[in-house]
């Protein structure tokens, strides 16, 4: 594919700004050691030069007619061994485009795609050197531990063993190269051909067949040989492997998914322990939506303890959630009536019209009036989410909504194994249960599937590992699932 973006030098040599036409797509924002050097004159290739007391860090771009190709140093100049200084690089996609990264530290890549799809995407692999997420779990941004990470939209990775050293007078350099690709899963071209699925469904076990690897496994993961074979078995979560190779030693995530009924029968448990009034609405609708599939222990306990708060009273759009499901087990019309009439005064947000038509359906099982779901999808706001719910919901023209949910798959990675970049839980959670109600005709299907299905299992990893003390994500999960 021809190499349809610009790029532009920004930050006094800092920063990479790739344009497509006059719109910004990404940027790269490369952190270097040490201050700048003095006298130092950047030219077309050679753009940023600093130092500390024992390393000299340069950063170089090289354009060709294909592509880009920017290359990070770092030079030890004394005579003996030194700790690597931090080297690393934020990605932050612009609006309309979304990112997902693969890494493993001596490969790896970061997929830049359109957020409505139908346009060339930006793969950036490693050639050589390093490459590693700087966070790598949760997948999905924390709701209220944001701090953790950079926030929404953006992601660090390091480009230098953050726990390395470099021998004397030794280098390190890692260079990256930028090409085109016609859409994210082109991108798996640059795995490992030995790479498995990471992605482990419940119960089940991981076969590696790297004859010519060495395998450590990380803490809580049992391996097992079989001939030149390894098997891979583990408690629910994510779990690491190390890969002992000729292209040195490379980390992977593997993430064995829980059994949903029992991972949300144990947070429930977890959650009931402490007051409603402590917990956050998201946390109850997980409770409310275990209530609703039976997948309690004991549902008279978790129904009182729903009961005991008023969740109309509190912001967002779980609680007449939670009021429906309430309202459904005790037969209490009133509090339905109540929680849909809260649903209609809520200011339009993503998640309104599903927690909508839970009620409608509510309404039509009550033998009540059914809820005017009409007008809560003429209120829908204009974001890409909000516009995948209304026509997901209301089964409205494959033309004009399958390149929006093809750009709901390119958020979720498609079929690649990995992690987004900067994408909050509560998001990822509500665009997985709209993938899922995508129509069968429409052509994206079996993409949309795939790719929510994967970031599902991702997602419920990052709760069997209590990532995510909010539940947001799993949350939607649940209550995106109309009928239950």
């Amino acid at each position: 594919m021809s190499w349809p973006f610009a790029c532009q030098v920004t930050g006094g040599g800092r920063g990479l700004l790739l344009r497509r036409g006059s719109a910004p797509v990404v940027e790269f924002a490369f952190g270097l050691p040490g201050d700048p050097v003095a006298g130092f004159e950047p030219d077309d290739e050679e753009v940023r030069f600093t130092r500390t007391d024992a390393f000299d860090a340069r950063l170089r771009h090289t354009p060709d007619d294909t592509g880009w190709t920017t290359t990070v140093t770092l030079d030890n100049t004394t005579a003996t061994e030194q700790a690597l200084p931090p080297l690393g690089v934020a990605v932050t996609p612009a609006s309309g485009w979304a990112a997902w990264s693969w890494t493993s530290d001596t490969e790896g890549f970061v997929v830049v795609a359109p957020a409505s799809g139908g346009e060339p995407c930006l793969l950036v692999g490693v050639r050589r050197g390093f490459l590693r997420a700087a966070q790598t779990a949760p997948v999905f941004l924390a709701t209220d531990r944001r701090g953790d990470g950079l926030g929404p939209g953006v992601a660090a990775f390091h480009l230098a063993h953050p726990t390395g050293a470099l021998r004397g007078h030794g280098r390190h350099a890692t260079t990256l190269e930028f090409s085109a690709i016609a859409e994210p899963d082109a991108a798996a071209s640059a795995l490992p051909a030995w790479l498995p699925n990471l992605v482990v469904r419940p119960g089940d076990e991981l076969l590696l067949q790297t004859p010519d690897l060495g395998l450590t496994p990380g803490p809580g993961v049992e391996l097992t040989t079989l001939g030149t074979d390894a098997l891979l078995t583990a408690e629910p979560g994510h779990r690491e492997v190390t890969v002992h190779g000729v292209r040195g030693v490379q980390r992977l995530r593997v993430s064995f998914t829980p059994d949903v009924p029992a991972l949300v029968a144990d947070l429930v448990a977890d959650i009931t322990g402490r007051r409603p009034s402590a917990c956050a609405p998201a946390s109850a609708a997980v409770v409310a939506g275990a209530l609703a599939r039976r997948w309690t222990t004991d549902p008279e306990r978790t129904l009182d303890w729903l009961e005991r708060e008023d969740w109309l009273a509190r912001e967002g759009v779980f609680g007449p959630a939670i009021a429906g499901v309430i309202a459904n087990e005790t037969r209490d019309a009133a509090l339905l009536e109540a929680a849909c009439e809260v649903v209609t005064a809520l200011p339009y947000q993503p998640g309104l019209a599903v927690v909508g038509t839970r009620l409608w359906l509510g309404t039509m099982r009550a033998g009540l009036p059914p809820f005017d779901l009409v007008a809560v999808f003429e209120r829908a706001a204009d974001d890409a989410l909000s516009g995948l719910e209304n026509a997901v919901l209301r089964n409205l023209a494959e033309a004009q909504w399958a390149p929006v949910a093809a750009g709901f798959v390119n958020r979720l990675g498609g079929a690649l194994p990995g992690q987004p970049v900067g994408l909050p839980e509560a998001d990822a959670g509500l665009a997985v249960a709209l993938l899922r109600m995508v129509p069968e005709h429409w052509a994206i299907r079996e993409a949309a599937t795939g790719a929510s299905e994967k970031a599902a299992s991702l997602l419920l990893a990052d709760h069997a590992d209590r990532l995510h003390p909010t539940h947001d994500g799993l949350a939607w999960l649940l209550m995106g699932e109309i009928g239950a």
